[in-house]
C-alpha cells in the first residue's frame, strides 16, 4: 500500500517536471524564433538601406555626369581632399582611376589653382564661396569652371569639412559672350543707323532733322534757365554759278569745305548743321546777339579765306543772326535768322545782318 502511494507521488512529480521542462522549452523556442525573426527583419532592413544607398549613389553619379558637376571635399584637420567621379571627369581624369596622395595637388598645380587657398578665407568666416576659374584638362581642352563652396561644422564626432560643387560652364560662358557681342553689335548698328538718320551724308554734320530737334530742346532750356541762345544762318553766295561753271562735284566739295571750316570755329556744345542745299546753321547756346555777331564775322572771313578747292576760287557767305525771345520755338527762332539771312543777301551778300 505504501509502495503504491510512493509510486503515485513519484509519477506526479515526474509529470510536473516534464510539464515544466516542456513549458520552458516552448518559451525558449519561442524566444529563439522571435530572435531569428528580428534578426531576419534587421538583415532585410539593412539590405534595403544598402540597396537605397547604392541607388542614391548611382543616381548621384548619373546627375553629376548629366549636369557636368563635380563634388570636392576638403577636411582641414587632416589636410585631405576627396574628389567625386564628376570632379575627376571635369579635369579629364577617368572616373575609375584612383587618385593617390599628391595626384590632386599635381592636377591643381598644373592649372595654377589652389582650391584650399581659394575657399579658406570664406570658410573661416562661414560665408559661401563663389569662384570662377579656367583649367586646361588632361586631354588639352580649355574649360571654364564655377565653384560654390560652404564649410560644414563637425557633428556627432564627425570632422569639419568644406564641401564644394563645381560646374563646367564653358558652353554657357561662350553663349553669354556670343549674346553680349551680338547685343553690342546690335547697339552699335542702332547707334550708327541713328547717326546716319541725323547726319548729312555729304558733309558729315547734323542734318535738318537733328538740328531742329536739338534747337527745340535748347530753346526750352534757354527759357527755363534764363540763359541766352543765338542762331547763325548762312548761305553760300552765287552757289548756282559754282555748279554751272565747275560742275556739281566741285560744288559738293565746296559744301564739304565750308562745313569743315565751320566746325573749326565752333565751341564745345555748339551745333552745326546743313539745312539743305547750300544753307547752313550754327547754334550757339549761352551766346547773346553781340557774341553771335562776333562769331559770325569770324566765320565769314574764315570761309572767304579758306574755301577755295582745286580750281574753284574762294566763295563767300551771307549770314543772318537771331537770338531767342521769350515766346520763341525752335522753328520761329530759325525763321527769324533766315529772314535776316535774306536781308544780308539783299544788302549785297558777303555780309552779316541781325534779326530785329
Amino acid at each position: 500500500m505504501i509502495e503504491g502511494v510512493y509510486t503515485s507521488v513519484l509519477l506526479v512529480i515526474a509529470g510536473a517536471l516534464a510539464l515544466g521542462f516542456a513549458i520552458l522549452a516552448a518559451r525558449l523556442f519561442h524566444a529563439l524564433g522571435r530572435h531569428r525573426r528580428v534578426h531576419n527583419l534587421a538583415s532585410a532592413l539593412a539590405r534595403r538601406r544598402a540597396r537605397r544607398l547604392s541607388e542614391t549613389l548611382r543616381l548621384f553619379r548619373m546627375a553629376e555626369q548629366i549636369a557636368d558637376l563635380g563634388v570636392w571635399q576638403y577636411y582641414p584637420d587632416e589636410d585631405r581632399q576627396e574628389w567625386s567621379d564628376g570632379m575627376k571627369r571635369l579635369f579629364g581624369v577617368d572616373p575609375g582611376e584612383i587618385l593617390v596622395d599628391g595626384d590632386v595637388e599635381t592636377l591643381l598645380a598644373a592649372n595654377d589653382v589652389d582650391l584650399v587657398e581659394l575657399v579658406s578665407e570664406d570658410a573661416r568666416t562661414g560665408e559661401p564661396s563663389v569662384l570662377d576659374f579656367s583649367i586646361l584638362r588632361l586631354d588639352g581642352q580649355q574649360r571654364e569652371l564655377t565653384l560654390n563652396a560652404l564649410r560644414l561644422p563637425a557633428r556627432e564626432g564627425g570632422e569639419a569639412r568644406v564641401v564644394a560643387v563645381l560646374m563646367d560652364v564653358t558652353d554657357q560662358r561662350r553663349r553669354e559672350r556670343s549674346l553680349r557681342k551680338s547685343r553690342e553689335i546690335a547697339l552699335l548698328e542702332a547707334q550708327r543707323a541713328k547717326e546716319m538718320a541725323e547726319t548729312d551724308a555729304l558733309t558729315g554734320i547734323a542734318n535738318r532733322r537733328r538740328v531742329m530737334v536739338q534747337l527745340d530742346r535748347l530753346v526750352m532750356q534757354s527759357r527755363r534757365e534764363g540763359t541766352p541762345l543765338s542762331l547763325i544762318a548762312f548761305d553760300v553766295d552765287h552757289f548756282k554759278r559754282v555748279n554751272d561753271t565747275y560742275g556739281h562735284l566741285a560744288g559738293d566739295e565746296v559744301l564739304r569745305r565750308i562745313a569743315a571750316i565751320t566746325r573749326e570755329q565752333v565751341r564745345e556744345g555748339d551745333i552745326v548743321g546743313r539745312m539743305g542745299g547750300e544753307e547752313f546753321v550754327w547754334v550757339l547756346p549761352g551766346a547773346n546777339l553781340e557774341l553771335a555777331r562776333v562769331a559770325a564775322d569770324r566765320l565769314r572771313l574764315a570761309i572767304a579765306a579758306g574755301s577755295a578747292s582745286g580750281e574753284v576760287p574762294p566763295v563767300t557767305v551771307s549770314i543772318g543772326i537771331a537770338s531767342a525771345l521769350s515766346g520763341d520755338t525752335g522753328l520761329s527762332l530759325f525763321g527769324r535768322a533766315d529772314e535776316a539771312l535774306y536781308d544780308a543777301k539783299n544788302a549785297g551778300r558777303n555780309t552779316v545782318r541781325m534779326a530785329a
